[in-house]
């Protein structure tokens, strides 16, 4: 399964699943799926979104090409502002709170973190933050 973070408009969402490919802007998340970002939004959000409310809203599609894929999932809003209106120093502790202070030697975590930040980041008004998730690499 191979996931991509990228920036559109609820407008934006049919013509983007209809090319069938990963929106050129997006970001690579090596290793991350909507279920295993769920915790990162209850980090981010302080609890006030719950690992199993974010799981569900993460794990659901806001659009499908089918049971095979490609779906699109929406990171919930609270997240994406948390995520776009944070430091350095609270991006290391929620990447730190994530892995369960372990880390990995490869950064894999940090990184997808870094990403999503950096999109989060730079939305615009009427944008929020999906994830495009297909089966293979």
């Amino acid at each position: 399964m191979s996931a991509n973070a990228f920036l559109a408009t609820a407008a934006d969402l049919p013509r983007l699943l209809d090319s069938g490919t990963a929106p050129g802007a997006g970001r690579p998340l090596s290793g991350v799926d909507p279920a295993n970002l769920a915790s990162l939004v209850e980090i981010v959000t302080g609890g006030s979104i719950s690992s199993e409310d974010a799981s569900a809203t993460l794990e659901t599609p806001v659009l499908s090409a089918g049971p095979r894929g490609p779906s699109i999932h929406r990171l919930p809003v609270e997240a994406a502002e948390a995520l776009g209106n944070a430091d350095a120093s609270e991006r290391a502790r929620w990447a730190a709170d994530w892995t369960g202070g372990a880390g990995r030697s490869n950064g894999t975590p940090e990184k997808a973190l870094e990403s999503l930040a950096e999109l989060a980041a730079a939305r615009g008004p009427e944008q929020d933050l999906y994830l495009w998730v297909a089966d293979g690499p």
